[in-house]
């Protein structure tokens, strides 16, 4: 017939029009973004512990209580009914760093829940030296002490008496994080307990 293509013969037999399956296994990987490297993940705990412990050092200090002593020939003599005061320095120090280690602990274990090991290092490391900056930004802002005669009366600079306190905030992140990862389904990293994190 005129007019016709005679070489079009329709669709080929054995061309399937059907719609492929989709691979379950790629479906969970759709729209997943590549884990970050442990060095970024380590920059980033450390980054952030390093500004909280400036504002934990600065916050120990206007919180903490002031401590009043008598310098002596030999040094400074701080009366015993300051016990309490001094116990409340440490305390306020040792809550501010179990409640960082709390925070980052749930923070950084969820956001980097595809590097537990490397948020763990990272938040024990970070943790320390965020208590570390914290107890020398107090002792820095706190008061000193000059040469002042015997018997006067003087505000004593800040410190920690209880060095273990130090050790509040990376042992709080820590177990955070451990509990965490005990209760997470290591067939993939975006199931949470048995049950889609989405």
């Amino acid at each position: 017939m005129s007019g016709e293509n005679p070489s079009w013969t329709g669709p080929p037999a054995d061309v399937n029009t059907e719609p492929r399956a989709e691979d379950p296994g790629e479906r969970r990987t759709r729209g997943r973004r590549p884990a970050p490297s442990p060095a970024r993940v380590g920059v980033e705990i450390g980054a952030t512990s390093a500004v909280l412990g400036v504002v934990m050092g600065i916050v120990w200090y206007l919180l903490s209580p002031e401590l009043t002593g008598q310098v002596v020939e030999d040094g400074v003599v701080t009366p015993v009914e300051h016990a309490r005061e001094l116990f409340d320095q440490i305390a306020i120090f040792f809550i501010l760093g179990a409640g960082l280690g709390l925070v980052l602990g749930v923070f950084f274990g969820v956001r980097h829940r595809r590097r537990p090991v490397t948020a763990l290092l990272g938040l024990a490391g970070g943790g320390l030296g965020g208590s570390l900056l914290a107890l020398a930004v107090g002792v820095l802002l706190g008061p000193s002490i000059g040469d002042e005669a015997p018997g006067t009366e003087v505000t004593l600079p800040m410190e920690l008496e209880a060095p273990a306190a130090l050790f509040a905030w990376p042992v709080v992140a820590v177990v955070v994080v451990t509990v965490m990862s005990l209760f997470r389904d290591d067939r993939t990293p975006w199931v949470w307990n048995g049950t889609s994190s989405r």
